[in-house]
C-alpha cells in the first residue's frame, strides 16, 4: 500500500488495469474491422473514428507507461526534481490525448445512431449531440493550455519563483472541470438510454435483448467511472502531494475511456460472432451444410 510515506508505488494497479482493458479493446476493434472487410470493405465512418479513438488511448497508454517510468505513482519524496518534471509533463500531454480519444468514442456512437434512423428529428438531435461533443473537447482542451499562464507551471514548480504566474481563479477551475465531466456523464447516459427506444419495438429474442441491457450497463459504468474522476479531481489542487494525487485520477480516466471504447464496439459485432460460431459449428458438425450448422445453432439460443 501508498500509507507511511513509504517508497512505493500505485504503478502496477495503474498500468495492469489500463493495459488489460487497452487489450480488449484491441481485440474487439480487430474483430469489428475485420468483419468489415468480409466480403468487401465496408468501413464506415463510425468505424473510423473508433479507430482514431484507439490509436489516441494507445499512445495515451504508451505516455502513462513513460510518466510511471519516470516515477508517477511514488510519492514525490523519494522522486528526484528533474524526473518528476518529465513525468508530470508527459501526463500534461497524456490528458490531451484523453480528451479527443474519449470525443472520438462518443462521434463513433452518434455515427452510428446516425445510419439506424433516417428521420430529420432524429437527424437534428443527433448533429445537435455532436455539435456538443465537439465544443466540450475544443473548449477543454484551450483551457488545459489557458488556464494558467505559463502552463508549464504543470510540471515545474521552479516557474513561481521565476516570475509571476497567473491563474484562473479556483471557482472557474472547479467549475470547468465540472462542467466537462457532467457533459460526459450526460452523454454515456444518453447513448445508453437510447436503445430502450428500439428494444420494446424490436421483435427480436429475449438474448438480444438482454444482450442490449449489458451495453447499457456498460455506459453507465462509464459514467461512474467519470464521476469518481471528478471528484478525484477536486481534490487535486489542495493535494499533500499533487504527484500521488494524479495516480487515481488518470486510472479512473483511463477506465471511464475503455469502458466507452469496449461499449462503443461491441455492438458491431454481431456479425462477426455469428460467422465464428458457424465456423466452429462446421468444424464439430462436419457432415452438415452451413445451413444445417445454423439451424442447430438457432435452436442451441446461440443465433
Amino acid at each position: 500500500n501508498g500509507g507511511g510515506g513509504s517508497n512505493t508505488t500505485q504503478a502496477p494497479i495503474l498500468l495492469g488495469i489500463s493495459g488489460a482493458l487497452l487489450f480488449v479493446s484491441i481485440i474487439l476493434l480487430s474483430a469489428r474491422l475485420w468483419s468489415r472487410q468480409r466480403p468487401g470493405s465496408r468501413l464506415s465512418l463510425d468505424d473510423w473514428t473508433i479507430l482514431g479513438a484507439t490509436i489516441l488511448a494507445i499512445v495515451q497508454y504508451a505516455l502513462l507507461a513513460a510518466s510511471v517510468v519516470y516515477g508517477l505513482g511514488r510519492r514525490s519524496l523519494f522522486v528526484p526534481l528533474p524526473r518528476r518534471i518529465i513525468s508530470l509533463e508527459l501526463l500534461f500531454i497524456n490528458q490531451v490525448f484523453w480528451y479527443w480519444s474519449i470525443t472520438l468514442v462518443k462521434l463513433s456512437v452518434a455515427c452510428l445512431l446516425l445510419r439506424v434512423k433516417h428521420t430529420r428529428r432524429w437527424k437534428v438531435f443527433l448533429y445537435t449531440i455532436i455539435t456538443i461533443i465537439l465544443a466540450a473537447a475544443i473548449v477543454q482542451t484551450c483551457f488545459q493550455f489557458l488556464q494558467c499562464r505559463p502552463f508549464k507551471v504543470y510540471w515545474d514548480p521552479r516557474v513561481f519563483r521565476q516570475g509571476p504566474v497567473k491563474c484562473f481563479d479556483r471557482r472557474v477551475i472547479n467549475g470547468n472541470i465540472v462542467t466537462f465531466s457532467g457533459v460526459q456523464v450526460a452523454l454515456d447516459l444518453i447513448f445508453s438510454f437510447i436503445p430502450i427506444t428500439f428494444i420494446r419495438k424490436l421483435n427480436r429474442p429475449r438474448r438480444e435483448k438482454v444482450f442490449m441491457c449489458v451495453l447499457m450497463a456498460l455506459g453507465i459504468f462509464a459514467s461512474f467511472a467519470a464521476i469518481v474522476r471528478t471528484m478525484f479531481l477536486q481534490g487535486f489542487y489542495t493535494s499533500q502531494d499533487i504527484f500521488r494525487t494524479n495516480v487515481p485520477i488518470a486510472l479512473w480516466a483511463v477506465v471511464e475511456l475503455q469502458i466507452a471504447l469496449i461499449a462503443a464496439t461491441i455492438p458491431t459485432l454481431k456479425n462477426f460472432m455469428e460467422q465464428v460460431l458457424v465456423k466452429v459449428g462446421l468444424f464439430f458438425y462436419d457432415e452438415g451444410t452451413e445451413t444445417q450448422v445454423r439451424d442447430r445453432l438457432v435452436h442451441f439460443g446461440l443465433l
